[in-house]
């Protein structure tokens, strides 16, 4: 099962990729720097998450009122998603002692940790308002989203 969301995950981000670079004009001059990794690192985890939220957001079929408790989650989860990208990378800089990697990845976790009480704050106006089976879904995917999947369904579930 791990395996199938994680090939979804990176088919959807391949996609996404290749989709927003079909939209930039070939004849570019090649004058400006490629990305670095990290740089397609960030791109390819945006566009594997923005690819997930689509995906709930649509099979949520949300209501006009739901739609506009929507954005907060959606914004929450980006910038937990973004930040979270960021601190791995600090994380597993060659540069760092063995001790500073463990300092960083300590911080990585308290951010995680800050992160995911933020989407679950931004999250319970929209889940309020949530039928049962919108509920279901919404625990469902929202798993798919953080890597402390136990910790978001049991928190969402607190809620109904």
């Amino acid at each position: 099962m791990k395996r199938t969301l994680l090939g979804m995950f990176a088919a959807a981000a391949l996609s996404a990729s290749a989709a927003a670079q079909s939209d930039q004009p070939s004849a570019q001059p090649s004058q400006s720097t490629p990305p670095t990794h990290a740089e397609q690192v960030q791109h390819w985890a945006e566009a594997g998450l923005d690819s997930q939220l689509k995906t709930m957001k649509t099979s949520l079929k949300l209501t006009a009122d739901q739609e506009a408790l929507w954005g907060p989650f959606e914004t929450a989860v980006k910038d937990g998603g973004k930040a979270r990208v960021l601190a791995l990378q600090k994380e597993q800089s060659p540069k760092l002692s063995p001790m500073d990697r463990n300092l960083a990845k300590a911080d990585r976790l308290a951010q995680s940790q800050a992160s995911l009480e933020k989407m679950i704050e931004a999250a319970k106006p929209l889940y309020a308002t949530l039928g049962d089976a919108q509920k279901h879904k919404f625990i469902a995917f929202g798993r798919m989203l953080v890597p402390e999947r136990g910790q978001f369904a049991k928190e969402m579930r607190h809620l109904h």
